[in-house]
């Protein structure tokens, strides 16, 4: 049991950080923070300790808002009303508490008023008893919510409603605010159902198309402004209710305080629809919205219009005429490597089953790409030749583009069949990931037993039986590899000619520039000055001014690559195994280097000298 302190006076002076808005969410409960929309019984099992909560607290004290305790239901903790009495002084202003309802009385809510809780959250989803009460898995939650919200208004407790949009309440929203406004309730949060908040079905089930809620928030918005109830719309993008736009909520106004003391955003950040004005304005697409759901509803309908009245004759035409830059394109498979850092991640590829992505809707997001005419397609992903459908796929996109590549796990090519190699034979180029210079360390690092001898068989059958080029890229996590694969290669145990991917979970730039200044003068050493930084090899004797450097060419073509997300092409940021990985620039951008071809630093790897070599003029 928490120690007894002297009550705290409610009526306290807002400070600078109250006036921000910003909530911060408190869990209660242990594991991941999760928004508390629906009835839990485990969740009292899992209830975090008071000393717990009180360090992630106080680890917190330089963030700025007002402390929302939540998870689970806090009612039903012997210690909350102590809990409130030591969160108070930590944070004086507008504490809050997310509840279902479960317990409270007139007495408790005196007694947690005098210990220092300003404002309670009640979820209430829809005012149609069978719809609430189905979607928070409790019988009678209703009138639950409603006779808590009556006593802690009752009580002098401001209340806030938090509303999950969902399928089957989507259309009484505007009766729904109405009863909470005639309750006294005086604020009201709509917020999005993500994906995290319930299973993958469930998501699918009770998601509302956001596209069709405009006429539903605009009515309901109305009767808020007529009622003078504060109506705040969350994690929703911009285009949902544009005549809204004073209604949303940044996604910086709501964050979890983790138990460090850290704080993670609530919401994901998405990725702006064209034309979209971006944060903080508007959050973007949802990204597991967009995953399940598509982006057709953000999508710029005025180009799908211009493409609509597009002869053949003038769309082939305009591809010769005008080729946009590379893009990348991937998909999922079955997990085939065990690093995380060079597994396949990111919000803008949909989930996977367990058998990878469906082919269906990789073929129809392979059209939807094709509409921007990429000089060259490159299919890049650790898991995407371990696909069932794999080599449908690549033959697919051979016709929908002129020129495509493939860089990826490669083992999965011994199991290609002679009709597979001849459906590929248009294939440009084959890049294999090489994830250690021999056997032991390439299947360790991957996870699958037996992968590096797969990979060669497959390699050394392409070369047989097809014109495919065939290349290898080295993903180097530290130095201690670089001259292992260098010495791979002068063998002839590894395919194609020396090149270095570096890792984001990288090490000390300086071991790297050591290593190229013990290599010898060759293909290996060229390629390993390629991904480094331009500006600190000028300052490197012996490195500067080689002529093993002169024919370097930097990865430039990283910051001209690009995707499709959200019906729009927009930058590609390098991840998992893609062979060219990510830099950032020098201190200072590339006007303080000096050097036009300066590659920059590659993201992950660190230099003790950072900020004053790199400031090298030319």
């Amino acid at each position: 049991m928490l120690l007894e302190v002297s009550p705290v006076r409610r009526e306290l002076p807002l400070t600078p950080g109250n006036r921000q808005g910003v909530d911060l969410r408190l869990p209660s409960l242990a594991g991941p923070p999760t928004f508390p929309w629906r009835h839990s019984p485990a969740a009292t099992s899992r209830q975090r300790p008071a000393t717990e909560v009180l360090a992630a607290a106080r680890a917190a004290a330089e963030q700025p808002g007002a402390f929302l305790l939540g998870g689970g239901e806090p009612l039903r903790r012997a210690d909350l009303v102590e809990l409130i009495a030591h969160l108070a002084p930590l944070r004086p202003f507008n504490l809050g508490l997310c509840t279902f309802g479960y317990g409270i009385t007139a007495a408790l809510v005196q007694r947690l008023r005098d210990a220092g809780l300003h404002r309670v959250h009640v979820p209430v989803h829809c005012a149609r008893q069978d719809a609430h009460d189905w979607l928070v898995g409790q019988p009678g939650a209703l009138r639950t919510a409603l006779r808590a919200i009556r006593t802690c208004v009752a009580g002098g407790l401001p209340v806030t409603a938090d509303i999950v949009l969902s399928r089957p309440a989507a259309p009484h929203l505007v009766e729904t605010v109405e009863v909470l406004a005639r309750l006294g309730v005086r604020a009201i949060n709509l917020r999005r159902l993500a994906a995290g908040d319930t299973d993958a079905a469930g998501f699918v089930a009770l998601s509302p198309r956001l596209g069709l809620l405009e006429p539903t928030l605009e009515r309901a918005a109305a009767v808020a402004l007529e009622r003078r109830v504060k109506l705040r719309l969350r994690d929703l993008p911009l285009c949902t209710a544009p005549r809204l736009r004073s209604l949303y909520a940044r996604r910086e106004s709501e964050a979890w305080v983790m138990p460090d003391g850290t704080v993670q955003a609530c919401t994901a950040a998405g990725i702006g629809c064209p034309g979209c004005p971006e944060s903080p304005t508007c959050n973007g697409a949802p990204p597991d919205y967009v995953a399940r759901f598509g982006w057709e509803e953000f999508a710029d309908r005025r180009c799908a219009a211009e493409r609509l009245h597009e002869t053949v004759t003038e769309a082939r035409t305009a591809a010769r005429a005008v080729p946009t830059a590379p893009m990348v394109f991937s998909w999922r498979g079955p997990p085939r490597v065990r690093c995380e850092t060079c597994a396949d991640a990111g919000d803008t590829l949909p989930p996977a089953t367990r058998t990878g992505e469906p082919t269906r809707a990789i073929r129809a997001r392979l059209v939807r790409a094709a509409r921007y005419r990429p000089l060259v397609l490159q299919l890049v992903g650790a898991d995407l030749l371990a696909h069932p459908r794999a080599v449908a796929l690549v033959h697919d996109a051979i016709r929908l583009f002129r020129h495509v590549e493939v860089a990826a796990e490669a083992s999965p090519t011994v199991d290609w069949s002679d009709l597979d190699l001849r459906r590929l034979r248009e294939l440009r180029r084959l890049d294999v990931a090489l994830y250690g210079p021999d056997a032991a360390a390439h299947d360790a690092h991957c996870g699958i037993p037996g992968a590096f001898a797969a990979m060669l068989r497959g390699v050394e059958r392409l070369r047989a039986e097809t014109a495919i080029p065939i290349g290898g890229y080295a993903v180097v996590h530290d130095a201690r590899s670089v001259a292992a694969f260098a010495t791979a290669w002068d063998a002839g145990r590894l395919p194609g000619s020396p090149r270095f991917r570096l890792s984001p979970r990288g090490g000390a730039m300086d071991e790297l520039i050591e290593c190229a200044r013990q290599l010898p003068a060759g293909p290996a050493r060229t390629a390993l000055l390629a991904v480094l930084p331009r500006c600190l090899l000028c300052a490197e004797p012996g490195l500067g001014a080689g002529r093993d450097t002169a024919d370097v060419v930097a990865p430039a073509v990283a910051a001209r690559r690009q995707t499709v997300a959200c019906g729009r092409p927009i930058p590609y940021r390098p991840r998992g195994s893609d062979p060219v990985g990510e830099f950032e620039p020098c201190v200072g951008g590339a006007a303080s280097c000096g050097l036009p071809d300066c590659t920059g630093f590659a993201v992950g790897w660190q230099h003790n000298a950072r900020s004053q070599r790199c400031l090298v003029t030319r």
